[in-house]
């Protein structure tokens, strides 16, 4: 029997994936640990059905066998020749540690017992504590009275016998005259604008405290216009972007009917990962997930599908044609769903009977405004089933994002974070997200910074 590789960061997810597989008594046949540059460590675990025994490959067999007997071997008990042994060799680095120590100390016994240079004796005990001066040339010197009292080598100074002189006079400055000031008259200031500005002409906004609040959020006086109204102008800024939220029409895919899915965008959105990542909540949830690799525009697409495939364990198929990709639809189960991996850009199903078609377009929440609408405007939203904000991890605001979602008149599906296909996708909820905008000191919603990492 043919083993499988699990790939993920958690592991409860990569054991629930392995009980679904191949029951409560799956062999785990290794595990280890995948390094990556820049991006926490992920876990590889290979496994087994329970019936797989001696079917396994000759290397698993000796890793199952190593792995057993780590576990249920003892620890070999000492014998007196092991003992014998750990003496002598701990009585030879005592042996080794004495003798450095004493040829450390008859070092340093040589050295503090070697006599001082002929040119360093009674140099620096006659030393003068400061240059001499003219004044201290004539100044006799006094020997000390005692030696007991003065130490060897000390001199005393007798105070010169120079009067000190006196000090000069002050200096008497004669008085200066006062400069004169001449004024000069202020000129007049220009005659004021007859039309003063005023901020309001700019945008007309209905309900100012929503939409004033909106606006130094971040939102574009659009968007926080089309909030205001649809909340009546009443109410606070977070209820009336939840609200709005809400009433936005999201398409989720049926679970009695087959979908096809796919996530669109511009190139480097993130959509590849999004997809991924959406498969392996779908398989999670007990559901048929299939991955399509339809993508021929980038170089390793199609491997890159397969790879993933591998890693979080989901069949994948290969469709190079409108016609291909109908025979897989057709072949699939009733109920399942085809995540297709498509090139960038819009992309049109081909007709497709019986199957919900589920197309979601991705908005990079790092990108800047002006990004994201050139990246918006080739979609036509009225095909599109909702957004996707990728990269949520590296927004600082949610903000120009969801201006440009409350333009278009989409709804927010799904966030996604981070390049791991192994964490899954979080389903948008109206509420976290405008409390995310708006940060709150109460326990009940969550501030910016926590939306943006969900």
């Amino acid at each position: 029997m043919e083993t499988k590789r699990f790939i993920g960061n958690d592991m409860p997810r990569i054991y629930a994936r392995i009980r679904r597989d191949f029951g409560p008594d799956a062999v785990i046949v290794s595990t280890r640990s995948l390094l990556r540059e820049d991006a926490d460590p992920l876990i590889e675990v290979i496994a087994a059905g329970p019936e797989a025994g001696s079917e396994l490959p000759l290397e698993l067999q000796r890793t199952l066998i190593a792995g057993a007997l780590q576990r249920v071997e003892q620890p070999r008990a000492l014998t007196i020749g092991d003992l014998e042994d750990i003496a002598v060799r701990e009585q030879a680095e005592a042996t080794a540690a004495d003798e450095f120590d004493q040829a450390l100390h008859e070092r340093l016994d040589h050295v503090a017992a070697a006599p001082e240079p002929e040119w360093l004796t009674g140099y620096v005990a006659s030393a003068p504590s400061r240059p001499a001066r003219a004044q201290d040339q004539r100044t006799p010197l006094i020997p000390p009275a005692d030696e007991k009292d003065e130490p060897r080598g000390a001199v005393r100074f007798e105070p010169p016998s120079d009067p000190v002189p006196a000090a000069p006079p002050p200096i008497e400055w004669a008085p200066r005259p006062r400069p004169s000031i001449t004024s000069r008259p202020r000129p007049e200031p220009p005659p004021a604008d007859p039309t003063p500005l005023n901020i309001a002409d700019r945008f007309t906004v209905a309900g100012p405290g929503v939409a004033a609040g909106l606006i130094v959020a971040g939102f574009s006086a659009s968007a926080a216009q089309l909030v205001a109204e649809q909340s009546g102008g009443s109410g606070s800024p977070r209820d009336a972007l939840t609200e709005l939220l809400t009433s936005r029409e999201v398409l989720y895919p049926d679970e009695r009917r087959t979908a096809l899915i796919t996530i669109q965008g511009p190139v480097g959105a993130g959509r590849t990962t999004a997809l991924m990542r959406m498969a392996l909540d779908c398989a999670d949830s007990g559901r048929e997930a299939i991955l399509v690799a339809a993508d021929a525009t980038r170089v390793a697409a199609r491997e890159q599908v397969h790879a993933y495939a591998e890693a979080i364990g989901i069949p994948a198929v290969d469709a190079f044609s409108a016609q291909e990709l109908v025979r897989v639809v057709a072949g699939a189960s009733r109920g399942a769903c085809l995540f297709v991996d498509v090139p960038a850009g819009p992309w049109r199903s081909p007709p497709l009977p019986n199957v919900e078609h589920c197309s979601y377009v991705t908005l990079p929440a790092h990108w800047s405004s002006p990004a994201l609408e050139r990246a918006l405007e080739e979609f036509d939203s009225s095909h599109l089933s909702g957004a996707v904000l990728t990269f949520t991890d590296l927004a600082v605001s949610l903000t120009p994002a969801l201006s440009l979602l409350i333009e278009s008149g989409l709804g927010v599906a799904f966030l996604s974070s981070s390049r791991d296909v192994g964490s899954g996708i979080e389903v948008a909820d109206p509420l976290t997200l405008a409390s995310g905008v708006f940060t709150s000191t109460s326990r009940e919603t969550t501030n910016g910074r926590l939306i943006a990492t969900a």
